[in-house]
């Protein structure tokens, strides 16, 4: 992916295809590399992965292993087939870039013969692991199991094909949150704000000036906030409001 990047200019899977022909050495990496990220047999995806689908039986992880299966097969069928089958093959989108320079080419080429070696010879990898592994992944059950979840999954993949069309569309991450969702809220909660600002500068128009001024002429000498009043009136709303509390006292 790297290297079609590089030397295309694209990040689109639209913008690409029939690269084989312009980069075959980039085309036959990629398919390798395709095939041990979908653990392939024959390639170190094969060995790994069937390690830790064989933990999972042994400890008797059932729902453990069927999701390490379904897992695999969404592997091959978006990384295994789709990226290499738009990107490489498919239709010819006129784009000719060559390989790219010898140093790509070359760590593309060494890590591509690490999948394969490894994939033959997984006592590499057995000697690199902290603790001793007596394990054979290149048994029938295995085998079988394996091709037939590939072969199902890769026929899935071309029945569907008609219905997989790549379109232009943006991935959605994480980067959406700051980008849309808090200026969206940001801008609802302003909307509301200026609703609310508005009602209330609307309401002391129509209501608050002429309470204010209503206010202002009781408080004014002889207003009702400023009237006195005799000290025998003021003694007997005293003791109605204290025999009011007592009452409630006693029934609380």
């Amino acid at each position: 992916a790297g290297s079609v990047l590089y030397q295309t200019g694209k990040s689109k899977c639209t913008d690409l295809g029939g690269l084989y022909r312009s980069m075959p050495i980039t085309t036959i990496c990629g398919v390798v590399g395709a095939l041990a990220i979908s653990a392939f047999p024959f390639t170190s995806g094969f060995i790994s992965k069937s390690m830790i689908s064989q933990a999972a039986v042994d400890q008797h992880l059932v729902w453990v292993w069927y999701l390490l299966t379904a897992a695999s097969a969404g592997v091959f069928l978006h990384a295994g087939i789709k990226f290499p089958w738009f990107v490489f093959f498919q239709k010819d989108s006129g784009l000719r870039p060559a390989d790219p320079p010898w140093n790509m080419r070359a760590a593309m080429i060494l890590f591509a013969l690490a999948c394969v070696v490894i994939g033959c010879f997984p006592q590499i990898l057995y000697t690199l692991l902290p603790y001793p592994v007596a394990y054979e992944p290149y048994t029938g059950a295995h085998l079988i199991s394996q091709f037939q979840l590939l072969l199902f999954a890769g026929l899935a993949f071309f029945v569907m094909l008609p219905a997989m069309r790549r379109t232009l569309t943006i991935s959605l991450d994480t980067d959406w949150l700051y980008r849309r969702a808090l200026p969206a809220i940001a801008g609802g909660v302003e909307r509301i704000w200026a609703a609310l600002t508005g009602w209330i500068a609307r309401h002391w128009h129509q209501h608050g000036q002429s309470r204010l001024h209503a206010l202002i002429r009781w408080s004014l000498p002889g207003g009702a906030l400023a009237r006195t009043s005799p000290a025998g009136s003021m003694t007997l709303w005293v003791t109605v409001i204290l025999v009011l509390v007592v009452v409630l006292a006693q029934r609380g």
